[in-house]
C-alpha cells in the first residue's frame, strides 16, 4: 500500500512516536546491561498489560494501544 505524504501535524506525531520508541530501546538496553531487567522481560510484561487493558471496558483507547504495540515490537529481541 503506497504511503501518502504526511501533514505537518502527522510528521510531528510520527517524529514523537519514533523518539519515544528510541528512548525506550535505550532505557531497556541500559537496564539489561546492568542486570536490572532480563532480556525479553519488558516486551513480555507490556504484552500482558496490553491484553489486560483490552479486556477492560474503557481501559485504553486504540491510539494508546497502537503506540504500545509499536514500542513492544521495537523492543522484542
Amino acid at each position: 500500500m503506497p504511503k501518502g505524504k504526511l501533514t505537518a501535524e502527522g510528521e510531528v506525531i510520527a517524529a514523537y512516536g519514533a523518539a519515544m520508541v528510541a528512548a525506550f530501546q535505550v532505557l531497556i538496553n541500559c537496564l539489561e546491561e546492568s542486570d536490572a531487567l532480563q532480556p525479553g522481560q519488558f516486551p513480555d510484561a507490556l504484552g500482558v498489560y496490553m491484553e489486560m487493558v483490552k479486556s477492560r471496558k474503557g481501559g485504553v483507547n486504540d491510539m494508546t494501544l497502537a503506540v504500545l504495540h509499536d514500542i513492544r515490537a521495537a523492543t522484542l529481541d
